[in-house]
């Protein structure tokens, strides 16, 4: 039998915390995933309305802009756990708050749009925050497969998450998603709770300035070739393709003309075609062109999306979804690990924040301007459309950076061989 040290994301897996860490990335995601399609359908069903659907990405995502360059400094500069236990016990009472507004019969769209934005201020912070603590717990020899282990349990999400919501929406209704998420959210934060993190972790950058440190993060982001690259390819990835996920419900409803079973179907093909991918990616044990799964991951997921927008045939988007999801993993997994070996220890969490701006940006800009172009015209044109434009912004990008041409320059050291 092989050596454990042979396989290196069981080597991390031997972490009792980062063991724990990961059981509750699993339970929150499929939490996330699954919302995510009970919300579309609770919008659309109360509204009608695809261009409403869109705001669901608006107020998510609309935090994110303004406030992750400080959560990130937040993450260099405070406790780590303490803002993990507490954003997960944020997102357990948003979540109980609109349960009980659905027992009471009293659910309004605005009162949904309301929870979304105070989720979407939650996980401004939540997302550099755990970024860099998994870089804590994993290390730098050991962050790539730290984060393929997050994008698994990110596509197990996608996976699980709109089965499940699909299902109990076409036999329970609303309520009764509701309750299943109120039980995972108390899990989820209660393994969160149980979480220790290194002493190191809660005291990198206390001694710096808050306005410098942002600004040096933003210097960082622009000066390093790889960090510039990676957040450009994001801020088009996330404004022009990835933004589909909102709107899933309104394919499955108005293309695919299918129902919620069906529609979280449709929208667990991405997730299975990821999972798989990062599993993949999980097995081997050196990198060094990690651009090169970057820019090609990217790239495929947007072909995927320009394609499956024009699909009227379910079989065939399954396909296709499937398909880009396995782009998707490399996308995913590469992304945060280039910005996190490209920069210094005491700034990953404002590089995350630097992420988290970008993501948020593009997912603003995307479900305003898609789900305008689908009210006017049609969801196909919409979707479609954008993913082109989006195929056309990579390219140039991808030539003009380093990400493709040169192995990552990682920040005070180098990291293994391979391809």
């Amino acid at each position: 039998m092989p050596p454990l040290s042979s396989f290196p994301v069981l080597v991390i897996l031997q972490n009792p915390d980062f063991r724990l860490m990961w059981a509750a990335r699993w339970v929150h995601e499929i939490s996330r995933r699954m919302e995510l399609l009970v919300l579309g359908y609770l919008i659309y069903q109360l509204t009608d309305s695809a261009f409403q659907v869109g705001l669901i990405s608006v107020f998510l995502n609309g935090p994110r802009p303004p406030l992750s360059l400080v959560a990130g400094m937040l993450a260099d500069r405070l406790d780590r756990w303490r803002i993990l236990v507490s954003t997960h016990t944020f997102y357990l009472l948003v979540a109980s708050s609109l349960l009980t507004l659905l027992l009471l019969d009293m659910i309004h769209p605005w009162l949904v749009f309301f929870a979304i934005l105070l989720q979407g201020t939650a996980k401004v912070l939540d997302d550099p925050t755990r970024r860099a603590a998994l870089f804590d717990l994993a290390g730098q020899g050991g962050i790539a497969h730290a984060m393929s282990l997050e994008t698994i349990t990110n596509n197990a999400g996608k996976i699980l998450g709109p089965l499940t919501g699909g299902l109990v929406i076409a036999f329970y209704g609303f309520t009764g998603a509701y309750m299943v998420l109120v039980a995972m959210d108390l899990v989820a934060a209660f393994l969160m709770f149980r979480l220790r993190l290194p002493g190191a972790a809660t005291a990198v950058g206390r001694d710096r300035e808050f306005l410098r440190g942002i600004w040096s993060g933003i210097g960082h982001s622009f000066s390093n070739k790889f960090v510039l690259g990676v957040l450009t390819i994001s801020l088009v990835m996330n404004g022009m393709v990835l933004p589909l996920q909102y709107f899933i419900p309104v394919i499955a409803t108005d293309v695919l003309k299918v129902g919620p079973a069906l529609g979280g179907v449709i929208g667990s093909a991405e997730g299975i075609g990821s999972l798989i991918g990062a599993m993949i990616i999980a097995t081997r044990r050196n990198y060094t062109f990690h651009g090169r799964y970057f820019v090609i991951g990217a790239l495929i997921v947007a072909v995927g999306v320009a394609a499956v927008a024009w699909s009227p045939w379910f079989l065939v988007s399954f396909l296709v979804l499937f398909c880009a999801g396995v782009g998707q993993s490399g996308f995913s997994t590469m992304q945060s690990t280039i910005l996190l070996l490209s920069s210094p220890a005491e700034m990953r969490g404002r590089i995350m924040g630097s992420q988290g701006l970008v993501n948020g940006l593009g997912h603003l800009i995307g479900g305003v301007e898609i789900g305008a172009i689908a009210q006017a015209f049609t969801i196909s044109l919409a979707i479609g459309l954008n993913a082109g434009v989006g195929i056309l912004l990579i390219l140039p990008v991808a030539l003009l950076t380093p990400l493709v041409w040169r192995p990552v320059e990682v920040y005070g050291g180098r990291v293994g061989v391979g391809g």
